[in-house]
């Protein structure tokens, strides 16, 4: 009866508290993405799948965000978000990975956090990539697409449509992160300056530049550009990359078209750094990693909308990588799928 009388007492109490302090109202948010994929050689697949037929964990995972009102021009801003891996049988015992979780603070000066988070490199991006975290991600080519720990990450509020963000890494802490980053004399950060929506929701058009010195070992510039009209939105993106011996351009298009609840899809790129992780999969296995391979990639695809938040999609993938001592190898993915997001 004690033990009762106590739980109902704590359990109000955090009510009371929780009332209070949750006045600003952190969000709870998830996003679930799931698919059955085939693929010929699992050189794309994302972690937890190799080749032949399987279920594709497409990053699926849940967090909290939300600011807290300090005075009228300062509030504290924060996010914790864990990728869910719980489905994998190889992960039954590590069934959360880390992804953006910061702590910080946001005003008119914009906004300043601290802990791990995408770069403003990878953030540069914005909706150029119609095929997002899925098998046929802009990762497979491109290097760069990096979310980092220990980081301080700043981005200003809009200027005339201008936006401006940097991202540095803390150098002892980066050092200490990986072999191949201790031994790159670079800066440990990255630069962006965009113009326009980078969700296309408040003007149809994102232009953004964006440099990296350092992180993980990458030297890279990218432009991006998309602009929509109507039904249609066009994207592009040109990238130069180098790390170590490796040193490449490439270039991606994309478009995707709205028909009532279909959105028809389609992506084409192509990469001669032999950085992406197409190149380093596939060339590694042969003991020649990425150097000296070109890799092209078209993928078509369409989206099921059942409501704002639901949808189901598929998509056909096909890599076809060449290489100067290794030869020519492929891959080809089909993936069916179902995502919520709340």
């Amino acid at each position: 009866m004690k033990q009762r009388l106590l739980s109902v007492a704590v359990a109000s109490l955090l009510a009371g508290v929780s009332t209070q302090a949750l006045a600003d109202g952190p969000t709870f948010y998830g996003d679930l993405n799931m698919a059955v994929t085939h693929s010929d050689k699992g050189f794309t697949t994302n972690p937890g799948m190799n080749d032949g037929l399987g279920l594709e964990n497409n990053f699926t995972n849940i967090g909290i965000k939300g600011t807290h009102d300090i005075t009228s021009g300062l509030h504290i801003v924060y996010k914790a978000e864990v990728g869910v891996n719980g489905e994998d049988q190889s992960k039954g015992a590590d069934p959360f990975s880390s992804r953006n979780t910061y702590f910080g603070l946001g005003g008119g000066f914009g906004e300043v956090v601290f802990g791990r988070n995408d770069t403003v490199f990878k953030w540069s991006e914005g909706s150029v990539d119609a095929f997002g975290n899925l098998n046929g991600d802009l990762d497979r080519l491109f290097v760069g697409q990096d979310r980092l720990g220990d980081s301080v990450t700043y981005k200003s509020g809009k200027i005339a449509g201008f936006q401006f963000g940097a991202t540095y890494v803390l150098e002892d802490d980066f050092h200490g992160s990986s072999d191949a980053a201790k031994d790159y004399d670079g800066n440990n950060y990255a630069v962006t300056a965009t113009f326009g929506d980078r969700g296309m929701g408040k003007v149809p058009y994102y232009v953004a530049v964006s440099y990296a010195d350092g992180l993980n070992g990458v030297e890279a510039i990218r432009v991006v550009g998309t602009y929509k009209l109507g039904d249609i939105k066009l994207g592009a993106m040109f990238q130069d990359s180098e790390k170590g011996d490796l040193d490449g351009t490439g270039y991606l298009v994309s478009a995707q078209y709205r028909l009532n609840a279909w959105n028809l899809k389609a992506q084409f790129g192509y990469d001669d750094s032999g950085l992406g992780k197409f190149a380093q999969n596939a060339y590694a296995d042969l003991g020649q990693g990425g150097e000296g391979a070109e890799v092209f990639n078209y993928t078509v695809g369409a989206e099921y909308h059942l409501t704002k938040a639901a949808y189901f999609y598929g998509h056909y993938a096909y890599y076809d990588g060449s290489h100067d001592v290794a030869g020519d190898i492929d891959d080809s993915t089909f993936t069916v799928g179902m995502r919520y997001r709340f």
